[in-house]
């Protein structure tokens, strides 16, 4: 049987760098076998990914490859290998050359869930970023072996080698059923791992702690994430669709993020998250997000996702659905759960309207879009993006939303977005395919014709009435705080400099762009800690202001009419007119057990 096997050594880890050996057959390669009579030479082309799925952004993982070199693994003879394209190797076989040996290191000293990661601590990585694959063969098992320092310890659920079952101290050998099974399994390896380990529905959980220093897990966690797997199971049927589960949990001082698989998640945070109250609120809805993936993104997927290519973007106009219906179903997941109260929730879901409602892009450009162009949008920000984009994370949950409300009040509560997402599930995965925007239609259909609801909500600038459609359900939109002065603008962080103008705003209007510094209103100097104490002290709504700015290091004197704030402050509140009707639909959307506090 064809097999690659690599060894990954991390055994010297204040160089920050991951030593990756390679050693193929022709087989493996998919190359004919030597022939002594045919005296040709052959050529294998190796490949590194240049992202990694959830993650959708072209991250040219090869930046951090040294110079790769390749021997004849029987001879040690050298063999002729170059660069063909920017992460492309080509490697020449001699007509005697039955089994090759690539050696190169990878620089990993970055923290994030999609990178590697190499410290005298630890390490961490995705193998894609770390793993030259021969082209034209994805389907071929890899053998990887990790070469560790004696005392650190191996967080994985890639499954170890049959032949390696007893470990030895510094080496354990792991098997991925091919480049996909690879990609899917990142690594964790290191001196002071901690691991907690329980079941749910008989099946083996664990999360592993790397980074937390003096802090320790509260007692709370397994029986909160417990019932977060739960309740994610009850929107597909119950059933857990794994063997096993691991949450990889690496913890700095700041940072957040998670990115997921099949049967595992890596999340990011603050090590201070785990002390309790909103940090601790938000790490549980990063698990349930992540863990809400197994079904909705890394099982249930669109068509132009069910097979990857590595190399390029993959695009697709269901970002929406992949990730803005996680997004939704995270936060109330955890509110079905019980481990958000339901004012947590109501909190929460308000912040989602701010963010929606201070990006006014949403008017000119549509999810479906932002989906196709999250390669070259959502993760490469800048200063118009709120103008010119939306996000398909928070804004697709709110989509969501309204298609949920709309099935749960079409059908007098009998059925959910749920519903919806369980038959698209068993019609498309379950059937071993991708699913396409008429899946989507068909599956909404339990709550009847929502085509016309759908397109509108994701074809076109989303600007539904929100305070109508949570008044269906019990619940209103309230915008406070909107008769304060509002001149459309915002600093950046200790910094006089502007980093936003929203179109059409009185900053806008003033012809402030950003980059440009604001210095004084009205005689009073600007910080970026005191800009709205002054507008409270100074402005008026409709009375002019004099600002003193600086564009490109010239000073100027412009006018500035402040106008009402378009959205104030929002918030989530129980609908006190609400009919018994619409606060039944609410109390079930909720829980059960949720009463009007």
């Amino acid at each position: 049987m064809a097999v690659l096997h690599y060894t990954l050594d991390v055994r010297q880890p204040g160089r920050r760098r991951i030593a990756v050996t390679l050693e193929a057959d022709r087989t493996a390669l998919g190359l004919p076998p030597t022939s002594p009579t045919s005296g040709t030479e052959a050529e294998a082309v190796l490949f590194l990914p240049t992202w990694t799925p959830g993650s959708y952004l072209i991250r040219e993982y090869s930046r951090h490859l040294s110079t790769v070199e390749a021997t004849d693994a029987g001879t040690g003879g050298r063999l002729d290998c170059a660069k063909v394209a920017k992460n492309r190797f080509r490697v020449r076989l001699g007509p005697d050359t039955d089994r090759i040996c690539l050696r190169y290191t990878v620089y990993a000293h970055e923290l994030s869930v999609r990178t590697a990661d190499l410290t005298t601590e630890h390490a961490y990585w995705n193998h894609a970023c770390v793993l030259l694959w021969p082209l034209g063969r994805a389907s071929t098992e890899a053998r990887i072996a990790v070469l560790h320092p004696p005392s650190w310890q191996v967080a994985t659920t890639l499954p170890q080698a049959a032949e390696d079952a007893v470990d030895e101290q510094d080496r354990q050998v792991f098997v991925a059923r091919d480049l996909d099974h690879a990609v899917d399994t990142p690594v964790l390896t290191g001196s002071h791992l901690e691991r907690l380990e329980w079941s749910v529905h008989g099946i083996p959980h664990a999360a592993v702690f790397d980074g937390l220093g003096p802090v320790r897990p509260p007692a709370r966690l397994v029986e909160d994430l417990t019932k977060v797997i739960e309740h994610n199971a009850t929107v597909f049927g119950s059933k857990l669709p794994y063997d096993r589960y691991l949450f990889l949990c690496l913890f700095s001082d700041q940072g957040h993020g998670g990115l997921e698989h099949t049967d595992s998640t890596t999340l990011l945070g603050a090590r201070t998250d785990l002390r309790g109250g909103r940090d601790y609120r938000e790490f549980l809805s990063l698990a349930a997000h992540e863990h809400f993936h197994v079904w909705n993104v890394k099982r249930m997927r669109p068509v132009e996702f069910w097979s990857y290519d590595y190399e390029t973007e993959n695009h697709t106009q269901m970002l929406w659905l992949a990730e803005g219906f996680t997004a939704y179903y995270d936060d109330l997941v955890c509110r079905r759960a019980g481990v958000h109260t339901v004012q947590e929730y109501l909190d929460t879901l308000a912040r989602t309207f701010t963010n929606l409602l201070s990006a006014p892009g949403r008017h000119r450009y549509s999810l479906s879009d932002s989906s196709f162009d999250a390669w070259i949008r959502l993760y490469r920000p800048d200063e118009d993006t709120r103008n010119s984009s939306q996000n398909y994370y928070g804004n697709g949950s709110l989509a969501a939303l309204c298609l949920d409300f709309a099935i749960r009040s079409a059908t007098q509560g009998a059925k959910s977005l749920d519903d919806a997402v369980r038959e698209l599930y068993e019609s498309t995965h379950g059937q071993g395919r991708g699913y396409t925007r008429k899946d989507v239609e068909r599956a909404l259909a339990v709550g009847g014709d929502l085509s016309g609801l759908l397109a509108s909500l994701v074809d076109r600038g989303l600007d539904p009435d929100f305070d109508a459609v949570l008044r269906t359900h019990g619940l209103r939109l309230v915008l406070r705080d909107r008769n304060k002065p509002w001149l459309g603008l915002s600093l950046k962080l200790n910094s006089t400099e502007v980093a936003f103008v929203y179109d059409h705003s009185p900053a806008w209007e003033s012809g402030i762009a950003p980059g440009d510094e604001l210095i004084a209103i009205q005689g009073m100097r600007i910080t970026e800690t005191n800009l709205n104490t002054v507008l409270q002290s100074v402005a008026d709504i409709g009375r002019p202001l004099r600002a003193i700015t600086a564009t490109r290091g010239l000073l100027q004197e412009v006018s500035l009419v402040p106008v009402e704030h378009p959205f104030g402050v929002p918030a989530v509140e129980f609908d006190p007119d609400a009919t018994p009707a619409a606060c039944a639909l609410r109390s079930k959307w909720l829980g059960d057990d949720v009463s009007a506090r």
